[in-house]
Parts: C-alpha cells; structure tokens; sequence
C-alpha cells in the first residue's frame, strides 16, 4: 500500500481536474461560438487524433519507465492549462488556440490513462489486483463526484480562465505526488520489446489478442456492451426519463448520482471480501448487468399510467443496482487483463482496448438513437441487453453447460 498510496493520490487529483473540463469546456465553446453545430464540430475535431494515436501511443510508452511517462503526462497537462489560463486572461480567445489547446489536452489525458494502468499493474500484487482495483473504482468515483458542481461555479463566478487555473494547480500537485513513487517495479521484460520496429509491436499486440482465446473472448464482449449499453447516458435514460415519463430535467442528474452511489458501494464490497474471486462468477454478474436493465426497461413499459415519479423512485434503485453489478464486472475483467497481459505489452494491449471503445461507443449511440425514435428507448433498451445476453451465453456456453449439468445432477442425488 505503501507504494500504490501515491498513485492513488496523484489519481485523484488529476481525475478531479479531467472531469471538470468536460463540463465546463462545452458551455465556454458554446458562449464562444454561439452556435450547437460549431460546438459539436470543435469537440469531434478536438478528439479524433487522441482516439487515432492511441494505438501508437501504446507502442511508444512501452519505451519508457511508465513512471516517467505517467510523471511527463501530468505535468505536460498543467504547463498546457498554464499557457492557456495566461492567454485567456490576456483575451485571447481565438478559435485556433481553443482546437490546439483541446487535442493536445485529449491525447496527454489519454496517455496518462494508458501509462498509468501499467505503473497500477507494475505496483500492485497479483493476487491483491482485485483488491486494489476496487479501491481504485471507489476513490475515482468519489474524485469526480463534485468536480462538475464544482466546475460550473467557478466558471459562473470567475470565469472560464480561472477553472483552468485551478486545473493547471491540480495537475502540478499531481505530477508532485508521483515524484514520490518508488522506481522498483516488477520487471516487465522492456529490454527484448524496445529492440522490436513499430510496426513489429503493433503486430505482436494484434497477434496476441487474437491468438488468446480468452482474451480475444473478454476483448469482444466488452465491445458488445459497448455498442449495446455504452448509449444508456446519452439515449435511453434521457429518452425514457424525459421524453416518455416528462420528468423535470432538474432531477435528472440523480440518475448519474444513483449509478455512482452503487459503484462506490460495490469498491467497498470488493475491497473488503478481495478472498472472493469475482472472474469466476463473470458469466453471471454479466448476464446479470443486463438482467437489471431489462427490469428497468420493462418497468417503464408497465408503469407508464402510474405517477411518474413512481416509475423514476424505482428507476434510481435499479441504477445503484446497476452501479454496483457494473463494478462487479468491470474490476475482475480489468484484473484478468492486467494479470495476463504481460507487462512488456500492456500498454499497447490497453490502447488497442481503448481505440476499439472509443470507435464502437459513437457507433453504438447512433445504432441506438436511430432504433430508440422508431420503437421507443424502453423497448429499445430491453432489446439491446437482451441481444448482449445471448452474447455472454453464446461466449460462455461451456461453461453454462458445465453449471447446468452440474445442477441437473444434484437434483438427481437429492431426489433419490
């Protein structure tokens, strides 16, 4: 603990700053340009190269000390914020400045991500990943709990320039606090990998995923519930909660509140039962996930001549239901892939993980959006996770038959 504590820190702090931008930086551009269409144009030009290099990144950072990288990442970060908090005091609102100062902040957030998920691995014990990822879960959540509401007050009362400031001092104290990590780390086998061509290591990368059945499995099926599910903030949850129930959208935010209340809950229950191996029971808890948001959906299909606020009571129980399953799920399948990844290609392994989402989610979304207006987002809803169902029963049919067997025959032996 006495090493991960650092970076656990130094997370917080810098995680508190990244969820501040995407808040406040919407309403900036929004006054700025004074149009939704250039809004959305500045921020799909913005991230396109950090979802593009992301691969490349994966391969570059395995070059280095991940703690020099994670060190070089945040403090890149706070001189950006620096220069741009200076410009925008001095006026400077130009429209070139705001896109450079965007991408460049979109792809040191992601390589901080990356190279910050192997120093985790590189820190942590295996056998204590499970652990220490649900404390991780746990201690990210309460981090960004406030920074939105924090965010838009300081935006509101002193202005755009100023929450970068305070984004720019994070970022400091966040890259002081890694200083303090200890450079042992597991060996991660660098020294073959670095003597290896770009295009060797992105190979090995592709190679690996796709030769190890297991991988390959978790690897697919976490772009299935990317595509089916990953839309629920942006389509079906507005779209059942507003459009269909015509809840004020002043207590909509309590949906997000309630998803966040369980996943605390469940880094709780992970850290404090880290004996109980969750990937055995993967299978479960996914088809379980999807369990959940098919009760919702179907609980507003049924309830629609009931108060709204009926409906909405029992939409916020099953979102903390959903939090703390979704944690169950996302933990052990972010363990297994740090325990048997090796470290010499974890990088590349996360980035590919990262390019392959941040391509499926938009793609998801539109899928979605477009079923969601022609057949309503509850059905919709009941529709994509059942699909994702027959997924995971589809990937896990060995193992489901095994259980099955299993089960038949000790009824058997208790009814003879």
């Amino acid at each position: 603990m006495s090493k991960i504590k650092y970076l656990f820190i130094s997370r917080c702090l810098s995680e508190f700053a990244g969820a501040i931008l995407p808040v406040v930086f919407p309403l900036f551009i929004l006054k700025t340009t004074h149009s939704l269409s250039l809004s959305g144009l500045f921020f799909t030009i913005t991230m396109l190269p950090s979802v593009l290099l992301t691969p490349a990144m994966g391969v570059w950072i395995e070059k280095y000390e991940k703690k020099k990288v994670t060190f070089f990442s945040v403090l890149t970060l706070a001189i950006l914020c620096s220069i741009e908090s200076m410009l925008l005091k001095f006026g400077r609102y130009d429209f070139i400045y705001l896109v450079c100062f965007e991408i460049l902040v979109a792809i040191f957030s992601m390589m901080l991500d990356l190279s910050s998920k192997v120093l985790f691995t590189e820190l942590v014990d295996e056998s204590e990943l499970e652990k220490y990822n649900g404390i991780r879960s746990i201690l990210d959540n309460l981090s960004v709990f406030g920074a939105p509401m924090l965010g838009t007050l300081v935006y509101g009362v002193f202005g755009f320039s100023s929450v970068i400031l305070i984004l720019a001092i994070l970022y400091v104290l966040a890259a002081v606090v890694i200083a303090f990590i200890p450079l042992e780390s597991k060996n991660g086998g660098n020294d073959q990998i670095v003597e290896e061509s770009f295009v060797q290591k992105f190979r090995i990368g592709l190679h690996f995923i796709r030769t190890e059945k297991a991988i390959l499995k978790y690897f697919l099926l976490i772009m299935a519930l990317n595509f089916f599910v990953a839309s629920s903030e942006e389509v079906t949850n507005p779209g059942i909660a507003i459009q269909k129930y015509h809840l004020p959208t002043s207590i909509f935010g309590l949906v997000s509140i309630a998803f966040s209340i369980g996943v605390i809950l469940s880094g709780i229950f992970i850290a404090k039962n880290s004996k109980i191996e969750f990937r055995k029971h993967i299978s479960k808890l996914f088809v379980l996930n999807s369990l959940v948001m098919v009760l919702i959906g179907f609980s507003s299909v049924f309830l629609i001549s009931f108060n709204a606020f009926v409906f909405f009571g029992l939409m916020l129980f099953f979102e903390v239901l959903l939090g703390f399953i979704t944690i169950l799920v996302n933990v052990p399948m972010t363990s297994f892939f740090q325990s048997q990844v090796p470290l010499n290609i974890q990088s590349r392994f996360f980035a590919l993980l990262s390019f392959s989402a941040n391509l499926i989610v938009p793609l998801g979304i539109l899928y979605t959006g477009f079923l969601a207006s022609a057949i309503g987002a509850d059905v919709t809803y009941i529709i994509n996770n059942i699909l994702v169902i027959v997924i995971v029963c589809f990937a896990f049919w060995k193992e489901i038959g095994r259980g099955f067997r299993a089960f038949l025959l000790k009824k058997w032996k208790m009814s003879k």
